[in-house]
């Protein structure tokens, strides 16, 4: 919600960027949070996991937390979905969640495909991207462009298949929590109710009221940058496939085609800033005179001028409630990274809480939430704050900058980062305090998004991949191995947290199977993991590596399970 990040800041001077795509070395962090207890519900039943707010950030927790087995309960303040198109870009991370969760094809179809983004900055400089790109290593190279609403709704008719229903028209307004547990005050048109939850998921964007019933706030910059969005019809004779960004004196301006013929313009303007209704008068002579008299504007569904602060919390994890979405973190649009960073907050904590709340992990394995989440976000903010700055840079800073989208053009390579950066598929959580293992890989390193090579099928020879198995919930453990004693005991080891897939050469024999495999002729599992023909990868349900051998050793999985991810009951093996 771009009009909820209008609030008053403090500036906080530090916060560090590490798992963000740096270039740490491939090894695991020495530092093992205390264990802790799992804290589960009464009477053996799992604790009830309360998510606040039921825009994409709180459906996306809401739907993996109960395809990983919790339980869960999801109230929203507004009685009805939002018919405003507000986030529209959907990038290649986020669509590989989408596919593990099985509605990517459902939200593609509501979509335009982006085939390339396309940058300019005077006239001379023009920075093109193309999709798909080399920069971008993912089965969905391509951005799709869809107004939220469709979104929510394809989230929504998940989360109605898993059993979550969004009670709305309901409102947070106090909670306190002890060692067990978390009290809620929940305000409707039917009266207010104090009731007892396990766990609080705050995800109710920039306003928070979870955030402020916890005593954070947003650290950042206290002066905000000011936008106009116009959802309008707009008809052009320009490629309806590409996102275009415009820089210039008085900030950034873009397009970003949406379907049925209609387009998303974002506008930074100058202080004093827009005011709360622009007309479409007023957005057209915008338009017109920042981007080229390219569109005819009319139809207007949602047209709003707000303000932007840059910051995040300083905790995104108190006790039992966690903040995720808008709710930890609040930037400018430009890029797109809002409501993907906030969906892959909720990815990253859903299966840990999942497992914390239904009494199979110590609630230690909560604080790596922060741990591999707060750096992405202090990155993000950082990085669209300089985007914003940049674009409006005038003078001989402006010709330097216009200078070097020029040249950027002619540098693929350069082209590739910058989309990869746009893209997401670069992050990772390497150093973090629950990945584990590396020794003698060379390839992948724990905390590194697990690769997803072509080439691979099932048994019967229909073709299969990694981020294909992601659909099954819990952990994934690869192993190359082909000894099918090891594989008996890695499945000891695992238990219910998961499934063992081995890898194997060739097609096995007919026969019944204990479960899946992957056949790689290949050896293209083996290369780009890292972990030979005898090793082991453990790929988290959030897609990511928590634990990699080049030998496959069950004891070692299972004091990885135990001791980095707090699991509380490991298989002997």
């Amino acid at each position: 919600d771009p009009g909820s990040a209008a609030h008053p800041l403090r500036v906080r001077p530090g916060g560090g960027t590490r798992g963000h795509g740096g270039r740490e070395r491939c090894r695991a962090s020495g530092r093992r949070p205390g264990r802790g207890s799992a804290m589960a519900g009464t009477a053996g039943q799992p604790a009830t996991v309360l998510v606040v707010g039921a825009g994409p950030v709180g459906l996306t927790a809401a739907c993996e937390l109960a395809r990983q087995g919790a339980r869960v309960r999801v109230v929203e303040a507004m009685p009805e979905p939002t018919t405003q198109s507000r986030a529209v870009v959907v990038h290649a991370r986020t669509q590989e969640h989408l596919a593990a969760m099985g509605v990517l094809d459902e939200l593609t179809a509501r979509a335009v495909e982006i085939t390339a983004v396309e940058v300019r900055s005077g006239p001379a400089g023009t920075l093109r991207l193309r999709a798909p790109t080399t920069g971008i290593d993912s089965r969905y190279p391509r951005a799709l462009d869809t107004p939220q609403p469709a979104t929510e709704a394809v989230l929504a008719a998940l989360a109605a298949r898993l059993g979550v229903a969004v009670e709305r028209g309901v409102t947070l307004t106090d909670l306190a929590q002890d060692r067990d547990g978390v009290d809620v005050t929940l305000a409707s048109a039917a009266g207010t109710a104090r009731q007892r939850v396990g766990w609080v998921v705050g995800a109710d964007g920039g306003r928070s009221r979870v955030r402020a019933a916890v005593g954070e706030r947003i650290e950042g910059v206290p002066d905000g940058e000011h936008f106009l969005f116009a959802d309008v019809a707009a008809a052009t004779t320009l490629p309806t496939d590409t996102i275009r960004l415009f820089a210039g004196p008085d900030g950034v301006s873009g397009a970003f085609p949406m379907p049925d013929g209609r387009t998303r313009f974002l506008l930074q303007v100058p202080p004093p800033g827009p005011v709360a209704r622009p007309t479409l008068d007023e957005v057209q002579r915008l338009v017109d005179d920042r981007m080229g008299e390219h569109w005819r504007l009319s139809d207007p569904r949602w047209l709003v001028g707000f303000e932007v602060h840059h910051g995040q919390v300083e905790r995104y994890r108190h006790g039992r409630v966690l903040l995720a979405g808008d709710a930890a973190h609040v930037h400018s649009p430009a890029g797109g990274q809002g409501m993907n960073t906030g969906m892959q907050d909720a990815v990253n904590l859903a299966w840990k809480l999942a497992l914390v709340s239904t009494g199979r992990a110590a609630d230690a394995l909560l604080d790596s939430y922060h741990a591999e989440r707060h750096p992405v976000g202090a990155a993000v903010v950082r990085q669209t704050t300089r985007l914003t700055h940049a674009v409006a840079t005038q003078g001989p800073r402006g010709h330097l900058r216009d200078a070097g989208l020029l040249l950027l053009g002619h540098l693929p390579a350069v082209g590739d980062a910058v989309a990869a950066g746009l893209a997401e598929v670069r992050l990772r959580y390497r150093g973090s305090p629950v990945v584990g293992g590396g020794d003698g890989v060379r390839g992948a390193c724990p905390g590194d998004h697990a690769p997803d090579p072509p080439g691979l099928t099932d048994a019967g020879g229909s073709p299969l991949r990694v981020g294909d198995l992601l659909r099954r919930p819990g952990h994934l453990l690869l192993t190359t191995c082909l000894s099918r004693t090891s594989h008996d005991r890695l499945r000891a080891v695992l238990g219910g947290l998961g499934t063992v897939v081995p890898v194997l050469p060739a097609p096995p024999r007919p026969g019944p199977r204990d479960g899946p495999v992957l056949v790689d002729p290949g050896g293209a599992v083996a290369a780009r993991y890292g972990i030979g023909h005898d090793g082991a990868a453990l790929v988290r349900p959030d897609g990511y590596l928590g634990y990699l051998s080049a030998r496959t050793d069950p004891v070692a999985v299972a004091r990885h399970l135990a001791d980095r991810e707090h699991v509380l009951a490991v298989g002997a093996g």
